[in-house]
């Protein structure tokens, strides 16, 4: 008998619905001047998807989630996260190109600036304020982000 869950899309579907609905409700954190700072759940499950799939599929999920989180999060700047996020997967995607070459801390040196460039180009479009402002807001949601990929890489997938 055939069940829902023998396939893996379908599980890599619910999952990202949970990923959605907790990052929705997770809380921020207030920095300086009002600005907020939240963990990237989308962005560390992305990661892990590129880790464990080898396919430019991957580019069109982080499209499509980063879509959905410019409709949930963002309303005034409709195509933002999109952008950004299937960027971001395209770019961790060449992880894959050098497994043999690169070790693990060449790796997670790439997925840290990976995703400060993410963040950096995101506050850059939404805030006006000075550049070390940004970079100093980047730089903390990256380095929190990565905290949980570093956590997730731990406990579910151990990359080599």
């Amino acid at each position: 008998m055939y069940s829902l869950f023998s396939n893996k899309y379908y599980l890599i579907f619910i999952i990202s619905l949970i990923i959605l609905f907790i990052q929705t409700n997770l809380p921020s954190v207030i920095l300086y001047n009002n600005n907020n700072i939240n963990l990237d759940l989308v962005l560390v499950f992305l990661t892990i998807l590129v880790f464990l799939k080898n396919s430019y599929k991957v580019i069109v999920i982080g499209f499509i989630y980063g879509l959905i989180q410019d409709m949930l999060m963002s309303v005034d700047q409709i195509g933002v996260f999109s952008f950004i996020k299937s960027a971001a997967v395209f770019l961790l995607l060449y992880i894959r190109q050098y497994d043999t070459i690169w070790d693990r801390k060449i790796k997670f040196l790439y997925i840290f600036l990976i995703y400060f460039i993410h963040f950096f180009v995101y506050y850059s479009i939404i805030y006006n304020e000075f550049y070390f402002i940004i970079f100093s807001i980047s730089f903390f949601q990256s380095v929190s982000t990565f905290v949980l990929f570093i956590l997730a890489d731990r406990f579910l997938i151990k990359i080599k």
